[in-house]
């Protein structure tokens, strides 16, 4: 089985082997392999999607030939996980894609654990779901990679979905009296977003709710000032709520 790590800085590994970018000889053929990746089990990508990815719209004249070079030498360098057995990179329909049966991507596990956390029937099953997906998702997606448009696509529609779970996973542990790791989840969605509004209002509870009544204060100062500066707007009515209840040490039930 081939592992695609593509939460931090992409690798490639097999049993005791692994590849870095360094070893696809060039950023192009190291670029098909990532986008295969994101699509794996999905359905095959047409060379035309491909190039347009890869050259941001505009392909070159002789497109067509240069793309089936580097699928040859990502098919080169994945070979050297597993010499002498069939590639991993499948020709289909006009494209490519990667055989699901023999490569593992941690996006796709990611996305995985969120669905069995979405079909769970209780908030404890749920939380295990989702803390096991957010142990997977270590780090900015394709970290290092050139920020051209779909590698950019790519990593903030993961940094969406990691901040929702990390969000949801501490309203969990807050119902469950676990502060402690409600205001860890809460801090991991505010340091993805410092614009999340969701996260900052977990982050303020947390500070409240173990005595920290000031930190909290100035934590929604601080947000308040972010989001006027960034976006020229004032914090939500539930935020807005909650620093009025910190402000007056009220019963956070009240909030409900």
């Amino acid at each position: 089985m081939i592992d695609i790590q593509l939460f931090g800085h992409p690798s490639v590994s097999a049993a005791d082997q692994q590849l870095m970018a360094k070893d696809f000889e060039g950023i192009k053929p190291r670029h098909v392999l990532l986008l295969l990746a994101t699509n794996l089990g999905r359905y095959p990508l047409s060379k035309e999607r491909m190039a347009d990815s890869l050259w941001q719209g505009n392909p070159p004249a002789s497109w067509v030939s240069t793309l089936e070079g580097y699928v040859s030498v990502l098919r080169r360098g994945l070979a050297r996980l597993h010499p002498g057995e069939p590639s991993a990179v499948l020709t289909r329909e006009r494209g490519y894609m990667l055989d699901p049966s023999r490569v593992r991507v941690d996006l796709h596990r990611f996305d995985a654990m969120l669905a069995e956390g979405g079909a769970a029937r209780g908030a404890a099953q749920r939380l295990t779901a989702l803390t096991s997906a957010l142990q997977v998702a270590g780090g900015e997606v394709m970290a290092g990679e050139r920020n051209v448009a779909w590698v950019l696509e790519v990593r903030e529609r993961y940094q969406l979905r990691v901040c929702r779970a990390a969000v949801e996973a501490g309203r969990l542990a807050l119902q469950s009296g676990d502060i402690s790791t409600a205001a860890r989840h809460g801090q991991s969605a505010r340091d993805l977003n410092p614009l999340d509004e969701q996260g900052w209002q977990l982050v303020i509870e947390t500070q409240w709710l173990d005595g920290h009544r000031s930190d909290a204060l100035r934590s929604f100062n601080t947000v308040r000032s972010l989001l006027e500066r960034e976006l020229g707007i004032a914090p939500c009515s539930a935020l807005q709520q909650l620093y009025v209840q910190v402000l007056y040490d009220e019963p956070l039930a009240q909030s409900a």
